[in-house]
């Protein structure tokens, strides 16, 4: 079991299960080409590689954040984004590591019910 979550724009996850070949899935995932950013020694973002040539696809908060605590404000991160481990020597992906899950679960949450708190003061 590769154990992977989805990260999508509206702050909602989802664990996924990798298979070994999980080239379609995470194409899925992330609606259509990917992109392997391997963020730190334990976290890879897989994204979709076009994604801001895609209309309608929105920005990532969270995508976008892990990035800058790894490269700084160089760029955003478009769409639905699916977060594993690294790769291993074969260049196998790795699942992710359970306190990643949780802590990327507990921001997901969080953002999301500021959300639709602010979404009741402002409409």
């Amino acid at each position: 079991m590769i154990t992977a979550i989805r990260v999508n724009t509206d702050f909602t996850t989802e664990i996924l299960d990798l298979e070994t070949e999980s080239l379609a899935q995470l194409q899925e995932a992330v609606g259509g080409l990917i992109q392997a950013v391997d963020l730190r020694e334990d976290l890879t973002l897989w994204c979709n590689e076009e994604g801001k040539l895609i209309n309608g696809m929105e920005p990532n908060v969270i995508g976008t954040h892990l990035w800058e605590k790894s490269f700084g404000m160089t760029d955003i991160i478009m769409g639905d984004i699916v977060l594993t481990g690294p790769s291993d020597e074969e260049g196998e992906t790795l699942p992710l590591a359970q306190t990643w899950v949780t802590q990327v679960q507990e921001i997901a949450s969080t953002l999301q019910y500021a959300r639709e708190g602010y979404g009741e003061i402002i409409g």
